[in-house]
Parts: C-alpha cells; structure tokens; sequence
C-alpha cells in the first residue's frame, strides 16, 4: 500500500488509566510540532521569494519531519485513550534574511528538545517504558535537526566569508 511506512503499526489502545503529567507532555508536544511545522512552511516560501531555493526545500522537509512527529504523538495519544482536544499554534515569525530564519529555527529546536529532554527523564522516573521511547526517539531527531540547522548556519558564514576575500593582494 502506497505510503504504508509512514503510517507505523500502531500499538492496541491501553486498559490501564493515562498518567496526566505524560497526556500534558503529549499535548505540549503537540502544538510545539505543529507550530514547528507551520513556521518552517512560512520560512520556506519567504525564503522562494528571496530567491534561496536550496535553503526553501531544507525548510519544507523540516516542516515534514515535524508534522511527522505530530502524527506519532497523536498515535500516542490515542493508544492511551486520549484524543488532542486542540492546538494553539504559535504564529511563525518573519524573517528578513536566512540568518535570521535559521535562528528561529534553532530557538524552536531547541524548545521542543528541552521538553522532550523532561518528558524522557519523567517517563524514565514512572517507568512508562512506551512515552520513554517515543520521547527519546522524538528527542533524538530534534537533536539531529538542530545539528543539520546549526551546519546550515555555519555553511551560510563560510559562504559568505568566502564570497567577500579580495582576490588580489596589495603587495
């Protein structure tokens, strides 16, 4: 079935009753991925207008990662016997340059790495071995994000340094 691995076989709804504190690190989780999502959408097509095709893509896997993390959540959610009762998306920001759109990124990676950091540590102290490996998963590739935002970062200042060194000296 066409687009079958994106759809991971989901586990059989529990009988045990859901620990609140992990329901409200789902639902945390939740809007911070969707607002993700819907922030890198927006720095990708600012980033067309501005001409920067390359950094534009970067931006719509992000986002496709992140609604991605959504969905997981969401099956999460419901093998405990909860549906999300609703986001609050945090407006994306504007951006007037690259620099200043990977760094919102970056402050949003690691934004949803210090909540998956705490709702790990929490899952790890109540032994609730499934939310403790799908937050560590979660944190993982917010960390591996984070990184590939950081090098794209570091990418753009040696570009940038490389494209104004004179070409001559004055010997």
């Amino acid at each position: 079935m066409p687009g079958a691995g994106a759809h991971p076989q989901v586990p059989q709804y529990q009988n045990v009753p859901a620990n609140g504190q992990i329901l409200g690190y789902l639902g945390r989780a939740l809007s911070m991925e969707f607002s993700a999502g819907q922030h890198y959408l927006a720095q990708a097509s600012l980033s067309k207008f501005r001409n920067e095709m390359s950094f534009a893509e970067g931006f719509v896997t992000l986002a496709n990662e992140e609604f991605q993390h959504a969905n997981l959540i969401t099956d999460r959610m419901v093998a405990q016997g909860a549906l999300p009762s609703g986001s609050i998306l945090r407006p994306a920001g504007v951006s007037n340059n690259v620099i200043e759109a990977l760094r919102t990124c970056e402050e949003r990676e690691v934004a949803l790495i210090n909540l998956y950091a705490e709702a790990t540590n929490y899952c790890a102290n109540v032994g609730a071995q499934q939310d403790h490996a799908l937050f560590s998963r979660l944190l993982e590739e917010e960390q591996a994000q984070l990184m590939r935002v950081n090098s794209w970062i570091q990418e753009y200042y040696q570009t940038m340094s490389q494209q104004q060194q004179p070409y001559g000296s004055f010997v």
